[in-house]
């Protein structure tokens, strides 16, 4: 069975409510802990640069989200699927 940790470096999907309710996150996973996860995701950063009146950062953002906010993540194995 897959752990997140498996998925660290990869794109991964998650629906977050509080980034939109319905609309499924594309997210880069960074890391995992027991609270949550890091990830880096342009929604957010473009979020972030917004709020702080920036068009552009010097480095990268990772943003740290607690289990809580997450209904689900989706990864993909490189293994046969259903059909």
């Amino acid at each position: 069975m897959p752990s997140l940790k498996d998925f660290v470096g990869k794109t991964i999907f998650a629906l977050i409510p509080f980034i939109h309710g319905e609309i499924v996150q594309v997210l880069k996973l960074h890391g995992v802990e027991p609270g949550g996860i890091w990830v880096e995701s342009q929604t957010l950063t473009d979020l972030l640069l917004a709020r702080v009146g920036r068009t552009a950062a010097p480095k990268t953002a990772i943003f740290f989200l607690p289990y809580q906010q997450i209904v689900f993540v989706l990864g993909s194995l490189d293994v046969p699927s259903l059909s």
